[in-house]
C-alpha cells in the first residue's frame, strides 16, 4: 500500500479522530460494495444508500487519513486545463460539459454540506492570475470563451488585480462559482450518513483479491474474510494505478504549508481562492480559524521517500513565494505536509467500468479531484438503478 501523504496536514489536525469504525471480521455480502474511505469512496457511497441502495464501505487504512487528509479543497470548476485549450483536445462540446458538470457537483456539494452539518464549507470567489505578460492573452482568450458558454466571469487588468488583491500582476480572471470545504470532515460526515441510511462501513479492512462470480463478485480481505457483492466500486485513488492499465494517468508529489493564525479577518478581496496560470502552479485559501493555506510546487512522483525528503525545503519556498505577494500580511507557518495525486494529460478524470473485470472505477483525477468524484458518484448509482443520463461514458477509459 502506497504511502500518499505525510507531515501534518491541517485537516486532520484540526478535527482529530471524529468517528471510529470496525474493521470487517466476518464474511459479507452486500449490493454494491465501495473500496476506498476517502471523499472518493465516501461521496459514492452516500449517493448510493441515499438512493436506497444496499453500501458497504471498506477502506484499508482509517478513514480519510490518505489523500483526503492532505487536500486543500479548493473547489472550482476549472480544470487545470483551460476550457478553450480543452475544447481542442476532446471537442467543444466535451470540454463545456465537463466543466459545466463541476459548477453543478459545487452546487451538489454545498447542498450536501449544508444538509449534513458543519464542515466549513463557504462558498467563495476565485482569481487564476497571469503569472507573466505572456499569459494574458491566454486570460483574455478563457475570458471570452467561457462568456460564450455562459460562465460567470471578470477579466481584470493589472490595476484592478493590484487594487483588489494587493499584488501586482499583468492581470487576472476571476470566476463567481467556487467553493472551499474540510475534507477530511466532509468525508466523515458523509460517511455517518451512510450509516444513518442502513449501510456499513469499515475500516483497516483491505481487499486483496476480487473475482468474478455467477451473482457478481467475490472479494477476498487480508484478514481471509469474502464479500459477495453485486457491484464494486473502485474509490482507491491513485492506489488504482495498481489495478488500472491505464498509460493516460501520471503520479505527481505536492507540498502544502498552513500558517499559523493571522489577526486579519479578509487579508485579501473576499478570501477568494487564488491560483495562478504557471504551471505547476501556486494555490492558496483562507480557514474559518484565520489561517491562509498554500500549496503547490508540484513535480513528478518517484517514491514516497524521496518526496518526503524534499517537506522541508518546499515548505520554506512555499512560505517565501506567499511573502513575495503579500510582503505585508504575517505569515508563519505551523503546518506542513505533502501527498501524491495523480493527472492526465487532458485534464479530465476516468469514470469507468474496467473491461476486463467490470468493476467500476471513480477516478477524480488533478485539481477537480472532489468535485470529479461527486460527477463519478452520480454516475455510478444511475447506472446501478439501471438509468444511465447521457453524460455516461464521457470520461471513459481508451479515449
Amino acid at each position: 500500500m502506497m504511502d500518499l501523504r505525510s507531515g501534518m496536514p491541517y485537516h486532520w489536525i484540526l478535527n482529530g479522530l471524529p468517528h471510529t469504525y470496525p474493521l470487517l471480521d466476518h464474511d459479507a455480502q452486500t449490493t454494491a460494495l465501495v473500496v476506498g474511505g476517502g471523499i472518493t469512496g465516501a461521496l459514492c457511497a452516500q449517493a448510493l444508500a441515499d438512493a436506497g441502495i444496499e453500501v458497504l464501505v471498506v477502506e484499508a487504512g482509517s478513514i480519510a487519513t490518505r489523500s483526503t487528509s492532505a487536500s486543500t479543497a479548493l473547489l472550482q470548476y476549472e480544470l487545470d486545463t483551460p476550457l478553450h485549450i480543452l475544447a481542442g483536445q476532446v471537442g467543444e462540446a466535451t470540454a463545456v460539459r465537463s466543466y459545466q458538470l463541476c459548477a453543478e457537483a459545487i452546487e451538489s456539494i454545498m447542498l450536501l454540506a449544508e444538509t449534513l452539518g458543519e464542515c466549513a464549507a463557504t462558498r467563495r470567489v476565485s482569481l487564476q492570475y497571469a503569472s507573466k505578460r505572456g499569459h494574458v492573452e491566454q486570460l483574455e482568450t478563457e475570458h471570452t470563451f467561457r462568456k460564450k458558454h455562459g460562465f460567470e466571469t471578470d477579466l481584470l487588468a493589472a490595476r484592478e488585480v493590484r487594487k483588489r488583491f494587493g499584488f501586482r500582476k499583468p492581470a487576472g480572471l476571476v470566476s463567481h462559482k467556487a467553493a472551499e470545504i474540510d475534507p477530511y470532515r466532509f468525508t466523515h460526515l458523509l460517511l455517518q450518513d451512510v450509516l444513518k441510511k442502513g449501510g456499513r462501513v469499515m475500516d483497516r479492512t483491505k481487499v486483496v483479491s476480487s473475482e468474478r462470480s455467477n451473482s457478481g463478485y467475490l472479494l477476498r480481505t487480508d484478514k481471509g474474510h469474502l464479500i459477495h457483492a453485486e457491484h464494486v466500486v473502485m474509490a482507491t485513488g491513485y492506489q488504482s494505478q495498481r489495478y488500472v492499465d491505464e498509460p493516460g494517468i501520471q503520479l505527481h508529489s505536492t507540498y502544502a504549508i498552513a500558517s499559523e493564525r493571522i489577526p486579519i479577518a479578509e487579508p485579501w478581496y473576499r478570501n477568494a481562492l487564488i491560483w495562478e496560470t504557471a504551471t505547476p502552479y501556486l494555490y492558496l485559501r483562507t480557514t474559518p480559524d484565520g489561517r491562509i493555506l498554500i500549496g503547490g510546487l508540484d513535480e513528478g512522483f518517484r517514491n514516497p521517500a524521496l518526496r518526503d525528503k524534499l517537506l522541508d525545503r518546499k515548505a520554506r519556498k512555499l512560505e517565501k513565494l506567499f511573502k513575495k505577494l503579500f510582503p505585508e500580511i504575517p505569515f508563519k507557518t505551523e503546518y506542513s505536509w505533502c501527498g501524491t495525486f495523480g493527472g492526465t494529460s487532458d485534464g479530465l478524470p476516468y469514470i469507468d467500468r474496467d473491461p476486463r473485470t467490470g468493476a467500476w472505477y471513480v477516478l477524480g483525477m488533478g485539481g477537480n479531484g472532489i468535485t470529479f468524484s461527486k460527477v463519478g458518484a452520480g454516475m455510478v448509482r444511475d447506472h446501478i438503478l439501471g438509468r444511465p443520463g447521457p453524460d455516461a461514458g464521457m470520461f471513459r477509459f481508451g479515449r
